[in-house]
């Protein structure tokens, strides 16, 4: 998928939506939808995200009444045919219900649990990759233990060296539960869970033959 080529649609316009949004237009890809609560806009033409977000700030932090596009039904925005679909707003938006009616080629979980269990193997069906929220919305989680471990080391790190980290922690949790899924043949979401349950079994081993070791049955 070359990004020149490939179009995106975006469901919810806070902070998770609009820097996707922001940061995928300037990787070349044309963004054909996005929404808030509300309104939800279709350009298939593609939308100026910058322009889009000067927009969103003069108007009260919403983009109803943006001039460069069509209003449409929020749920049909989840249904078009686009490359990438990124679901930031809510849970349970695709279900079982609309699942089958679903066009793009990816969704990205922005928010958390946007796919329901019963859809996400509806989607693993049709071949659509669902890249799970544990993967795709963990950057937070993970930039909030940076700055815990800045402050226990006493050190303050540059914005790159962040942004390095990150994107190296982000790409290897990605590699790790797409070859997972390849080899058992699951969902990405599935593959996750057999990572975690995997390192919870082996932490328990350890620690059983920890505690089986002669210092502790003396003590």
């Amino acid at each position: 998928m070359r990004p020149a080529r490939a179009t995106a649609a975006i469901q919810g316009f806070g902070n998770v939506g609009l820097h996707s949004a922001l940061f995928l237009y300037e990787k070349g890809i044309k963004i054909v939808a996005v929404s808030d609560v509300s309104e939800a806009l279709h350009n298939p033409d593609g939308i100026n995200i910058p322009e889009l977000i000067l927009y969103y700030n003069l108007n009260n932090k919403t983009i109803k009444g943006y001039p460069n596009s069509v209003a449409i039904k929020h749920e049909d925005l989840l249904l078009l045919d686009v490359d990438v679909l990124i679901p930031a707003a809510k849970e349970d938006v695709i279900t079982q219900k609309n699942a089958g009616d679903v066009q793009a080629r990816i969704i990205v979980e922005g928010a958390n649990g946007p796919v329901s269990s019963d859809a996400d193997q509806i989607l693993h069906d049709k071949n659509i990759l669902v890249v799970p929220d544990i993967l795709a919305n963990a950057g937070g989680v993970t930039v909030s233990y940076f700055e815990w471990l800045q402050n226990s080391l006493l050190e303050s790190w540059r914005i790159h060296q962040i942004n390095k980290r990150l994107e190296d922690i982000l790409e290897k949790g990605f590699d790790t539960v797409f070859r997972v899924a390849v080899k058992h043949d699951v969902t990405p979401r599935i593959a996750a869970y057999i990572i975690a349950l995997k390192k919870v079994a082996e932490t328990q081993s350890v620690k059983e033959v920890a505690l089986e070791a002669p210092q502790y049955k003396q003590n």
